[in-house]
């Protein structure tokens, strides 16, 4: 699988040094041994309240990195989230860590894990950008260029 998540309380620990160097940009960044790629969200309804981010996060390098936090100017706040099945029933649930192994890879997609973006301050509008930074106990802060991407058409049958 390439990852695990941690619900509830997480010990403090201290952060790596913020790197220095990374690629900005809707494709994706690099910083340390991570990569991510395709940061996209859906529009939303005109008096939406709550919206989306996607990704996808690979680890390259040789150690374990911890996504513990996200953060953006466009919601009042912005949490990790995933969906747990409990008693058979999905449950979303706010995760205050996903550990990305070396050589893992985890997708943060619809109706699985995503960063929420809580008490939007206006819609999200199909082709319009925005930041996001997420927050990796090694890799440190990374800012990324998030594009509002209309709905795809479904394949025909």
């Amino acid at each position: 699988m390439g990852a695990s998540l941690h619900y509830g309380p997480m010990k403090p620990e201290p952060r790596a040094i913020a790197l220095a160097f990374f690629v900005l940009g809707a494709a994706g960044a690099r910083a340390g041994g991570l990569s991510i790629e395709h940061v996209w969200a859906q529009p939303t309804p005109p008096r939406a309240i709550v919206g989306r981010v996607y990704l996808a996060i690979a680890n390259n390098g040789a150690e374990v990195d911890h996504l513990v936090a996200a953060s953006t100017d466009v919601a009042g706040a912005a949490e990790v989230s995933g969906v747990r099945i409990l008693q058979d029933v999905p449950n979303q649930r706010h995760l205050v860590n996903v550990d990305i192994a070396p050589g893992g890879k985890i997708l943060f997609s619809p109706g699985g894990y995503h960063i929420l973006l809580r008490n939007l301050k206006h819609p999200l509008v199909a082709g319009e950008r925005f930041r996001v930074v997420l927050t990796f106990e090694k890799a440190g802060d990374i800012p990324l260029d998030v594009e509002v991407e209309a709905p795809k058409p479904a394949a025909p049958p």
